[in-house]
C-alpha cells in the first residue's frame, strides 16, 4: 500500500489513521445523512447482526497478523542464523597470519556490504554486489586450501586440515543461506488487493454499527469512534509486522553490529 513507500517509522500509524478516519467518515455520512437507510427508524435492525461484518473483519486481521508475525519470526531466525554462522567463521583458525588477515578482511567486507547496503539502503530488498563478492572470495580461499592438500607437494603450505575446511563449509553454507533467507522475506511486498479487501470489510462493519444505531445520531457518532478505533488498532498491528526490516517495530542487526566492531578490533 502507499505507506509502503516512505521510509518514515510512523508511516504505518499514519497511513491506517487515515484510512480508518475516512471509514468514520464515509459511514456516518451514508447512514445519516443519505436516505439508504432511513427505513431503520421504523424498523431497526437488531444488534446482534453488526457481529457478523464485524467478526469476519476480525478473522480476516487474524490471518494477517499470523501471516506478518511468521515473516517476523523467520527474519529473526534468519539474522540468527547469519550472525552464527559468522561468529563460527570468524573463530576458526586460519594456517598463517596472512591467510587468517585475508579471511577476516573478506568477513569484515562482507558485514559492511550487509549492514551499510542491504539492511540501512534498501531494508534487505536489493542485494549487494559488495557482499557478493565478499562470500565469493570467502568461498574461493576455502576450496583453494581444500584442493591444495590433494593437489600436489607444492601447496603444501596452503593446505587447510580435513576438520578445519569442514568446519568452514559448513559455516559458509549456513551463511549463504541465512543471507538468502534474509533477503527473500525483504523481498515480500503486501498486496494491495488484500489491504483493500480488509478496508472494504472495515467499511461495512463500520456502516452496520451505525446501522444499528440509525434512531439515535449520538449514539451512532459514538459507536462509530469507538469501532474505527478498534479497526485502526487491528490494522497498526499487522502493517506495524508487516516489514520486519522496516517501521518502528523493526529488526535491528545489533548481532552483526557486535561482529563487525570484534573483525575491526582483530585487524588492529
Amino acid at each position: 500500500m502507499i505507506f509502503e513507500y516512505f521510509g518514515g517509522l510512523l508511516s504505518p500509524i499514519i497511513a491506517t489513521f487515515i484510512w480508518s478516519l475516512m471509514i468514520g467518515i464515509t459511514s456516518f455520512l451514508l447512514v445519516f445523512k443519505t436516505s439508504l437507510f432511513d427505513n431503520l427508524i421504523e424498523h431497526p435492525l437488531v444488534p446482534p447482526f453488526l457481529c457478523l461484518p464485524a467478526i469476519m473483519f476480525a478473522f480476516l486481521m487474524g490471518f494477517m497478523s499470523a501471516d506478518a508475525w511468521q515473516n517476523f519470526t523467520q527474519a529473526r531466525a534468519a539474522l540468527i542464523n547469519e550472525s552464527s554462522a559468522i561468529s563460527r567463521l570468524v573463530f576458526v583458525p586460519m594456517k598463517t597470519p596472512e591467510e587468517q588477515k585475508g579471511h577476516n578482511a573478506n568477513l569484515q567486507a562482507y558485514l559492511e556490504a550487509v549492514l551499510f547496503e542491504e539492511w540501512e539502503k534498501s531494508f534487505n530488498k536489493t542485494p549487494s554486489l559488495k557482499a557478493k563478492e565478499a562470500l565469493n572470495g570467502l568461498s574461493a580461499a576455502i576450496w583453494k586450501g581444500s584442493t591444495a592438500c590433494i593437489n600436489s607437494s607444492r601447496k603444501r603450505d596452503e593446505c587447510i586440515d580435513a576438520f578445519t575446511s569442514t568446519s568452514l563449509i559448513k559455516a559458509h553454507d549456513d551463511l549463504r543461506n541465512a543471507r538468502e533467507q534474509r533477503l527473500s522475506i525483504g523481498y515480500i511486498e503486501s498486496v494491495n488487493v488484500k489491504w483493500i479487501l480488509s478496508i472494504l470489510l472495515a467499511l461495512i462493519a463500520t456502516i452496520s454499527v451505525a446501522a444499528v444505531q440509525k434512531g439515535n445520531q449520538k449514539s451512532g457518532v459514538i459507536a462509530i469512534v469507538l469501532f474505527c478505533s478498534g479497526v485502526w488498532i487491528s490494522f497498526c498491528i499487522v502493517t506495524m509486522y508487516s516489514n520486519p526490516y522496516k517501521w518502528a517495530e523493526r529488526l535491528e542487526p545489533i548481532p552483526l553490529s557486535l561482529l563487525l566492531d570484534d573483525l575491526k578490533a582483530i585487524q588492529k
